[in-house]
C-alpha cells in the first residue's frame, strides 16, 4: 500500500513538472504524441523535436533526412536531449530511492555517529556528577565535636525560640543557680544550654526523657574539655543518641534496676544533697570511660547527677585536687579508676560502699589511708601503687577477704604482713614491694590457692626464710623476692611449681646449694639467683629447663664445671634458646659456645 502511494505521488509530481507524455487518438486513428519531456523518443526510438519550453509541448518526429543532411547538428541535439532527460530522471529517482530507504529504519540508524558519541559522553558526565556526592554522603565521616574553647553560636540554626523557653525551664531544675546560671555566658551550663537549643543535631524537645542526661554530659564536656578526639569514633556532641558517643556505655533502665535491686526509685526520691534530681531515661549511661582524653582541672561535680552510674574511668588525665563532695553520692558505683592524675584527696572514699574496683595509683596522695577506707570491704581490686601513702595499711586491709588483686607497691607503708593473708583466699595477684614493711612472709600465704603472682621486692626489712608453702600454690606463675633480706636456703618445694615461669631471688642472703629439684619446674623462662651466697656446683638437672631464656648466677660462690646439659640449652635449633647465661668467673665454661658473661 505504501509503494502504491509513493508511485502515485511520483506520477503527480511528473505531471506538475511537465515531464510526462500524453497519448490521444485523432480522427484518422493515428496517435498524436504530446510529450513535455526533454529528449523524449517515439515508439520507434526516434527523437521528438522540442517545440516549446515549460508545460505540455508538441514534438515532431525528426525526419531521417534531417539526420542525413546535418548529422553533426542531429548528434548534438541527441546528446543534449539525453543529458537533460537523465538529469530529470535522476532527480526523481533519487527522491524515490530516499523514500524507500526510510522504510523500516530506526532513529539510531539515522543519527550521526559523532553526535551519538557526544551524547554518550554527556550522559556519563551527568552520572558521575550525581554519584560522587551520594558516595560522600553515604561515607560515615566522624563528627567533629564542638571545640571547648569556642562559645556556641548565637544565631539559631532553625526556629527554636519557642523550644528555648521550655528547655530552659526543664534544665533550670537540675542546674545549681537555676536560670541565672543558664543565662550566665561564663558558665559551662550556659554553653551546654545554648548547644542543646541551637546546635545539637538531635534537636531534642523539652519532653524528651534523655534531655537531662544529654545536658549533664555536655556540661561535663564544657567544664573539662576540649578532649583528645579518638579517630574513627563518634565524639561527644555528635548528632546521635549520647549512648553512641565515644566512651559512653548504656543499659536499658529495666535491666539496670534489676541489678541495683530497685535502688533507682530510692535515688530518685533522695536525689543529691542539694536537692537536685534528674529524670532517669529509658537508656541510662551507667559506664563512662574517659581514659587518656586529657580531661583537665578538678573532677566535675556534675558526674554526681548520673545517680545510676556504675563505672567511671578517668585514668591518665590531668585532674587535680580532690574529689568534690557531691561525687561521693554515686552510691551505685562499682568501678572507679583515677590512676595517673594529680589528685591529692579522697577523704570520703568510703561512701562508695558498693565499690568493687578502685585504682588511685600514680597520683599525689600522701599520709595514711582515710578512716572511711574501712567501708570498702567489698573491694576485689585495689591499686594504690606509686604514691606517698604511709601508715600500717594492713590494719585496714586485713578484713578485705574478697580481694583478688592488690597492688600497693612504691609507697611508704609500714608494719608487718599479717597472718590474715590466709583469709584472703581469693587473691590472685599481690604486689607489695618498695615499702617499709618489716618481718617475714606469713606461712598463711599458703592458703591462697588461687595466687598467680606474688612480688615483694626492694624491702630490706623483710627477711627470714622463704616460706616453703609457696611450693604448694599450684597456680603460681610469677615469684619476685629480690632485694630483700631473705636467708637460709632456697626451698626445694619450688620445683613442684609446674606453672612457674619467673623466679627472681636476686640480692638476698640465701646460701647453700642450688636445689636440683628446680629442674622439675619446666615452665621456667627466667631464673635469677645472682648476688647471693650459693655455693657448690651447678646441678645438671637445670638442663631440663627447655624453655629457659635467661639464667643469672653471677656474684655467688658457685664453682666447678658448667654441665654439658646446660650448655646444650644454648644451641637447640629452632627451639627456645638460652640467650643469657651469666655465671661466676670461677665456673669453668666455654665463653664462645656456652656462657655469655661472668662476674
Amino acid at each position: 500500500e505504501r509503494n502504491s502511494r509513493l508511485q502515485a505521488d511520483n506520477e503527480r509530481r511528473k505531471i506538475e513538472a511537465g515531464n510526462v507524455a500524453n497519448y490521444t487518438r485523432t480522427s484518422t486513428g493515428v496517435r498524436e504524441i504530446q510529450d513535455g519531456r526533454v529528449g523524449a523518443r517515439d515508439e520507434n526510438g526516434r527523437h521528438f523535436k522540442d517545440r516549446g519550453r515549460g508545460g505540455t509541448a508538441n514534438f515532431e518526429v525528426l525526419d531521417p533526412k534531417d539526420v542525413k543532411e546535418d548529422p553533426e547538428r542531429a548528434q548534438k541535439l541527441q546528446e543534449m536531449n539525453g543529458d537533460m532527460m537523465d538529469v530529470h530522471d535522476d532527480r526523481i529517482g533519487r527522491k524515490t530511492t530516499a523514500d524507500e530507504e526510510l522504510q523500516g529504519r530506526s532513529i539510531w540508524d539515522l543519527v550521526d555517529r559523532g553526535t551519538l558519541m557526544v551524547g554518550c559522553c554527556l550522559i556519563i558526565i551527568v552520572v558521575i556528577a550525581i554519584a560522587i556526592p551520594v558516595t560522600l554522603i553515604e561515607n560515615d565521616v566522624p563528627y567533629s565535636a564542638p571545640k571547648g574553647s569556642d562559645a556556641p553560636t548565637g544565631s539559631p540554626t532553625r526556629a527554636r525560640l519557642l523550644d528555648e523557653e521550655a528547655i530552659m525551664e526543664r534544665l533550670a531544675k537540675i542546674t545549681p543557680g537555676g536560670v541565672n546560671t543558664l543565662l550566665d555566658t561564663k558558665t559551662a551550663h550556659h554553653r551546654a544550654f545554648m548547644w542543646m537549643v541551637y546546635e545539637d543535631g538531635m534537636e531534642l524537645g523539652a519532653a524528651k526523657d534523655h534531655l537531662h542526661q544529654r545536658y549533664v554530659l555536655m556540661v561535663i564536656y564544657f567544664i573539662s574539655g576540649p578532649w583528645t578526639p579518638v579517630e574513627g569514633r563518634l565524639e561527644w556532641g555528635s548528632p546521635v543518641h549520647e549512648c553512641e558517643w565515644e566512651g559512653i556505655f548504656c543499659k536499658e533502665v529495666e535491666e539496670l534496676e534489676t541489678e541495683l535491686d530497685g535502688r533507682i526509685e530510692e535515688l530518685l526520691k533522695v536525689g543529691r544533697e542539694d536537692g537536685i534530681k534528674i529524670d532517669v531515661p529509658s537508656r541510662v549511661a551507667n559506664r563512662l570511660e574517659l581514659r587518656q582524653r586529657l580531661v583537665s582541672g578538678e573532677v566535675p561535680a556534675e558526674f554526681s547527677l548520673l545517680y545510676y552510674m556504675q563505672h567511671l574511668d578517668l585514668e591518665n588525665n590531668k585532674l587535680v585536687g580532690g574529689l568534690p563532695t557531691p561525687l561521693y553520692k554515686l552510691f551505685n558505683l562499682k568501678v572507679l579508676y583515677l590512676e595517673q592524675n594529680e589528685l591529692t584527696n579522697v577523704d570520703a572514699i568510703g561512701e562508695y560502699r558498693h565499690l568493687e574496683k578502685l585504682s588511685l595509683s600514680k597520683n599525689n596522695f600522701q599520709g595514711s589511708l582515710p578512716d572511711s577506707f574501712k567501708n570498702l570491704n567489698r573491694l576485689k581490686t585495689l591499686m594504690l601503687h606509686t604514691n606517698k601513702f604511709t601508715g600500717e595499711v594492713f590494719d585496714t586491709l586485713k578484713d578485705f577477704t574478697l580481694l583478688e588483686n592488690l597492688d600497693i607497691a612504691h609507697n611508704e607503708f609500714e608494719g608487718t604482713l599479717p597472718s590474715e593473708f590466709g583469709n584472703m583466699n581469693n587473691l590472685t595477684e599481690v604486689f607489695i614491694g618498695h615499702n617499709n614493711f618489716r618481718g617475714v612472709i606469713p606461712e598463711e600465704i599458703g592458703n591462697c590457692k588461687n595466687l598467680q603472682k606474688f612480688q615483694i621486692d626492694g624491702s630490706h626489712n623483710i627477711g627470714g626464710s622463704i616460706p616453703s608453702v609457696f611450693g604448694k600454690l599450684p597456680e603460681l606463675k610469677f615469684l619476685k623476692l629480690d632485694t630483700c633480706a631473705f636467708n637460709e636456703t632456697l626451698p626445694m618445694s619450688l620445683g613442684n611449681l609446674q606453672k612457674l615461669s619467673f623466679l627472681d631471688v636476686n640480692s638476698n642472703n640465701l646460701e647453700g646449694k642450688i636445689p636440683s629439684q628446680l629442674g622439675k619446674a619446666t615452665s621456667l623462662v627466667t631464673l635469677a639467683l645472682a648476688n647471693n651466697n650459693f655455693n657448690g656446683d651447678i646441678p645438671s638437672e637445670l638442663g631440663k629447663l627447655t624453655k629457659l631464656e635467661k639464667m643469672y648466677l653471677q656474684n655467688t660462690d658457685i664453682a666447678g664445671d658448667m654441665p654439658e646439659e646446660v650448655c646444650d640449652l644454648r644451641t637447640r635449633g629452632n627451639q627456645t634458646v638460652l640467650e643469657v647465661l651469666w655465671v661466676p668467673c670461677d665456673v669453668k665454661c666455654d665463653a664462645e659456645s656456652c656462657c655469655t658473661s661472668c662476674s
